[in-house]
């Protein structure tokens, strides 16, 4: 029993030594990007930065196609960039540390990335592009939010609603019948909301809408701010036709009836709430806007790219026939989060953004 018990304890010391050398040599090969960059930006351009099957490149392989593959379009880019950080130098636009944090934050959630160093590895920039890149939008953001401001007619566009699903028995095969018991016990909830009871907590013991639930807690069916475009058509229709306090029959979706209460009309949003329709309003503004800026700032902009045929020079490209969205069969779904910056929807983690972020600005240009 004795020695048994020598046993176990020594092998459980050889795990602890093993584990303990195994994450020592883990953190000792962890790769540096920006060292490594860095070292060998340093170094001769007959330094090799890598080989396959014994077969090196040196750095002067790799800036020479850099050169002849990417220069034209780089310095488009360089060249778009010095002319944003010069309109936000007239401006006296400046982001602080804070705000560029708030922008860094911002990315992360909307790719769905842990840190930036996962975002990094996972769409192959380097840290420098992606925080120049951050910071020039940001800038250019800035400068266009100073004379962007909601108007009264887009705070009328929006309403806040609650709503009720019932949804159509999956066990009952009979198309038919499946809508005869789902509009059945719509009708005997809508009674008791027109009766009074509260909404709140009808949508909380009735409502079989899976959005209803967030992190385990029910939301009484709300479904928070919302405008035009959002809901499925129906839903919809119904929804802008109620006045605040107006509870709808139940209306007929894909998904089954909807017993739909409008709680507010945006323009009588209370300051509180004109603090969120704000940023719901602006993040859906403010891109059209920087689009606009842009265009305006590089038309007035004397740009000389000697890698690249004038513009003027340039063949136009063709306009492809436009296309008639399909209509949307999307669930209306609770508190629905702003559209990230220069797009309606926020992309899947898997996909990369758009537009890469251009690379850094000459250094005397950084601020």
């Amino acid at each position: 029993m004795r020695n048994r018990m020598l046993v176990l304890v020594m092998a459980a010391l050889i795990l602890a030594l093993s584990a303990t050398a195994f994450a020592a040599d883990t953190k000792a090969v962890a790769f540096d990007q920006d060292a490594a960059l860095q070292k060998l930006w340093n170094a001769p351009d007959s330094a090799v930065v890598g080989s396959v099957n014994g077969s090196p490149i040196t750095k002067g392989e790799v800036l020479k196609a850099l050169w002849f593959w990417n220069a034209p379009s780089v310095l488009k880019d360089l060249l778009n960039q010095k002319m944003i950080w010069q309109a936000a130098n007239k401006a006296n636009v400046k982001i602080t540390p804070d705000e560029m944090k708030a922008k860094i934050d911002e990315s992360l959630k909307r790719m769905n990335m842990g840190s930036v160093d996962q975002l990094l590895n996972q769409y192959q920039v380097t840290r420098d592009r992606f925080m120049t890149g951050t910071k020039i939008s940001a800038l250019a953001e800035k400068i266009v939010t100073r004379n962007v401001k909601p108007t009264d007619a887009e705070y009328a566009e929006y309403i806040k609603a609650q709503h009720i699903l019932i949804k159509f028995p999956s066990n009952e095969k009979d198309k038919a019948k499946q809508d005869e018991i789902a509009k059945q016990k719509a009708d005997e909830v809508y009674a008791k909301a027109k009766a009074g009871e509260d909404f709140s907590k009808l949508a909380d013991e009735y409502s079989e809408d899976p959005g209803n639930v967030i992190d385990g807690k029910k939301q009484g069916g709300n479904l928070g701010w919302f405008t035009k475009g959002r809901m499925v058509q129906e839903f919809e229709k119904a929804a802008f036709a109620l006045k605040a306090g107006e509870i709808s029959e139940p209306v007929k979706t894909f998904y089954g009836y909807h017993i739909i209460k409008v709680e507010k009309i945006g323009k009588d949003a209370t300051p509180e709430e004109k603090i969120e329709l704000n940023k719901m309003i602006m993040d859906k503004k403010v891109p059209m806007e920087m689009g606009k800026w842009f265009q305006e700032l590089q038309g007035s902009a004397k740009i000389d790219n000697k890698l690249m045929a004038p513009e003027s020079e340039q063949p136009k490209p063709k306009v492809a026939p436009k296309v008639m969205p399909k209509k949307s069969n999307a669930r209306p779904a609770p508190k629905v989060a702003p559209p990230a910056s220069g797009s309606e929807a926020q992309p899947a983690a898997s996909e990369k953004p758009e537009t890469p972020p251009p690379p850094p600005p000459p250094a005397d240009e950084e601020e």
